[in-house]
């Protein structure tokens, strides 16, 4: 019998995963504010095209209507200005410009497994760089504590849309491709604009 999409998507996406989060190092004890301002930064770079691609997918506004409430740019916009990038400097960070294309529902479901799934694991993280740099939604972390108590009601969601799409309205194989693609250009993208603790 077929794997679920769920299924699929994960076993699919899993060695990008795991590289992205070594490569990365989000944990390591040595992150430093810097460091933790350039991944800020880079994210950004990274949100605000992939936000913008998935957003004016029509159809995608018809399965998940509270997919405005899902972006992350305002949590990011609060962080880069309590961390001292105001508005100004904000339209100047440099955009990431090579991106999955999700120009359909499918490809814009795969786009969104990464960035609605990266809401569980950011969870952990929130809790690391609070002990390690006495950071919370408040001072620098509202994007990592993402929807906070309701996180795990927002995936849920998110995980019925996947499963009642694809019985038989989208292409799995696009949205496989596109979840894979979205963790190759965010890596790349956040590894070439970071530098990373050792």
């Amino acid at each position: 019998m077929k794997p679920d999409i769920l299924t699929a998507l994960k076993n699919a996406t899993a060695p990008l995963h795991r590289r992205l989060e070594g490569n990365l190092n989000l944990l390591a004890p040595s992150f430093s504010p810097a460091d933790y301002l350039r991944l800020m930064k880079a994210f950004w770079g990274y949100y605000r095209p992939i936000e913008a691609r998935i957003s004016g997918v029509s159809a995608l506004h018809d399965w998940l209507p509270d997919i405005a409430k899902r972006s992350k740019l305002p949590l990011l916009a609060a962080d880069l200005q309590v961390l001292g990038v105001d508005y100004d400097a904000l339209d100047k960070l440099p955009i990431c410009t090579v991106l999955p294309s999700c120009t359909d529902l499918a490809a814009a479901l795969g786009c969104l497994y990464v960035l609605e799934g990266s809401t569980l694991g950011g969870q952990l993280i929130s809790r690391h760089f609070k002990m390690l740099l006495n950071l919370n939604a408040e001072n620098g972390a509202a994007f990592f504590i993402g929807y906070g108590e309701q996180t795990g009601a927002m995936w849920q969601t998110f995980r019925e849309v996947l499963m009642a799409t694809t019985i038989d309205t989208v292409d799995e194989a696009s949205m496989i491709h596109a979840a894979c693609e979205t963790f190759i250009t965010l890596e790349h993208w956040l590894c070439s604009a970071t530098i990373h603790p050792a």
